[in-house]
Parts: C-alpha cells; sequence; structure tokens
C-alpha cells in the first residue's frame, strides 16, 4: 500500500502514536474548509502497528447524510458508515475514532467532545477502547489540528513529530499542527 505519512503525534503519556496519512488529511482539510461557519465531521478509519503502539489513520470519511450541526455542535450521523466499514475491515482496517472541525476557532476539545469520546470508549458496539480524536479548527483557508486520544478514561492531547516534508516539528505545549498547503 503507497500511504504517505505526512503528520504524527506522541505523547510521552499515551502509550499510542498517531500517524494521519495525506489522503485522511486532505479530506479533513476539504471538509472544514468547505463548512464554513457549521460544524461537520466524520469519522477515522485504518489500522494499528507496531504491536498495537502506532496507529494509522489512512482515511477519513465526511459528514454523513443524516448528520446535524450547527455554529459551535455536530452531531455525527451514520448513514453509509456501517457499509464502509465492512469493506474497510475486509482490508485489516477499522474505525479507529472521530473528526469534527471548529470553523473559526482553535482545535481545542470542549467538554462535550470529552464526553463523546467516553462514551465512545465504553460503548461495545464501537470496538473502540482508545478512540482518537482530530479537530480541525479553522480560519479564513488555513487549518490547524490537534490529535487527541482517550486513554484510561483521560484525554490526552498529543503533540506533533512530523512535519508534511517529514522533518522534526516544533514541539510546542499548544499540541497543534499547522496545516498551510499550496495547491
Amino acid at each position: 500500500m503507497d500511504e504517505k505519512i505526512v503528520v504524527a503525534f506522541q505523547a510521552v503519556s499515551a502509550t499510542v502514536e498517531v500517524r494521519l496519512t495525506d489522503a485522511a488529511l486532505r479530506l479533513i482539510e476539504m471538509e472544514a474548509l468547505a463548512s464554513a461557519n457549521k460544524e461537520t465531521g466524520g469519522i477515522l478509519i485504518g489500522r494499528y502497528e507496531n504491536d498495537g503502539n502506532v496507529a494509522v489513520v489512512t482515511a477519513a470519511t465526511g459528514r454523513p447524510a443524516d448528520s446535524s450541526s450547527g455554529r459551535a455542535w455536530f452531531q455525527r450521523g451514520i448513514s453509509g458508515l456501517t457499509a464502509k466499514l465492512r469493506a474497510q475491515w475486509a482490508h485489516g482496517e477499522y474505525y479507529l475514532g472521530e473528526w469534527h472541525s471548529h470553523p473559526g476557532g482553535a482545535p481545542d476539545p470542549s467538554s462535550n467532545d470529552i464526553r463523546e469520546m467516553r462514551s465512545i470508549s465504553i460503548d461495545t458496539s464501537y470496538r473502540c477502547p482508545k478512540p482518537i480524536m482530530v479537530i480541525a479548527g479553522t480560519s479564513g483557508q488555513s487549518m490547524r489540528i490537534s490529535v487527541s486520544i482517550l486513554e484510561n478514561g483521560g484525554l490526552i492531547r498529543l503533540k506533533p513529530l512530523l512535519s508534511p516534508q517529514g522533518e522534526k516539528r516544533d514541539r510546542s505545549p499548544t499540541a497543534v499542527a499547522s496545516i498551510n498547503r499550496t495547491t
């Protein structure tokens, strides 16, 4: 499989590193920027490597048709997701978590975001005890992302390890990666 990892996130206190492929990041960016003043989101799909210590997010979905949203809230629907997940499962890829946007805002998890991730972690139908959450904060045509993982009941913000070109990235305390593309 030809997958280009464009950014990776990790924290000392988390046991999982999260890597985002170019395809997943491009979909999140396209959807987040297109939904200018309402939150949008979808799910993260991928696999675990290195004895489960590395989560590789190979795909993100767009907003399911039965989703609803407002300026500062998003309720992801389920339309079409079961079929998509079954198809990916046949290729050894699974549900890894959620992504959503914060239009005109910082990619910081809200208390509702944290509650939702805790709910997912204990809901056996998800089969995802350590869900990943990607938040895309948008401003104009630029996007910053944060990546968090729910582990041992707490949400852990991960810090970026790689830039889109693969160099070391500043490990700032904000744990946010700025994504600037020229297309």
